[in-house]
């Protein structure tokens, strides 16, 4: 093994080890991520495997770099995804407490036209389960940021969902139940 293969080895072997212990203690309770998260731990571990496998089988020592390096490779590429979207979902986090530190409707007609006037408006989504895609089409078509909420109904977030509705309807000539049916078809 040369030692632009070892360095290599060794770099992917750190890095992949360290986002692999970052991930699996940030990661495991999002459900969404749970797949990849994985598949990047037994791409890691079929990674170490083969490096195990390298000091014992000396006859097929190319096909092993090979398997190591791709495997350790692939799981480290997964793993750089996940804390990107881990990131993504703490500014998400962060964003969403802002609105429930906000306890009136009158608070929330202020943040309204705050977020209005900056073009960030927010729709929070009150229900059992998320609607599948309603966060991408309020984003991409309506330039809405969408919130799943749960079960537990907050007026003041429905306040700020009337003001929402009543933009999209005077914009878009459509209302949130347009917009579901939208998602529907």
């Amino acid at each position: 093994m040369n030692s632009k293969t070892k360095y290599l080895l060794l770099t992917l072997g750190i890095i992949g080890t360290i986002l692999i212990i970052f991930n699996s203690i940030e990661m495991w309770y999002w459900y969404d991520f749970k797949l990849e998260l994985e598949i990047s731990q037994i791409l890691f571990i079929i990674g170490l495997i083969g490096f195990g496998l390298y000091f014992i089988i000396t006859k097929h020592r190319k096909i092993l770099i090979k398997i190591i390096i791709g495997s350790l490779g692939i799981s480290l590429i997964l793993n750089i995804h996940l804390s990107t979207e881990n990131f993504e979902n703490i500014l998400r986090q962060n964003r969403l407490s802002e609105y429930s530190e906000l306890e009136t409707c009158e608070k929330m007609e202020k943040r309204f036209n705050a977020d209005l006037t900056k073009e960030e408006l927010k729709y929070f989504h009150f229900g059992i389960a998320s609607i599948s895609g309603m966060r991408e089409i309020m984003k991409s078509k309506y330039d809405i940021e969408y919130f799943s909420m749960g079960c537990l109904l907050r007026t003041e977030m429905e306040c700020y969902n009337k003001l929402v509705n009543k933009y999209i309807n005077e914009k878009y000539d459509k209302s949130i139940n347009d917009i579901y049916e939208e998602i529907e078809n």
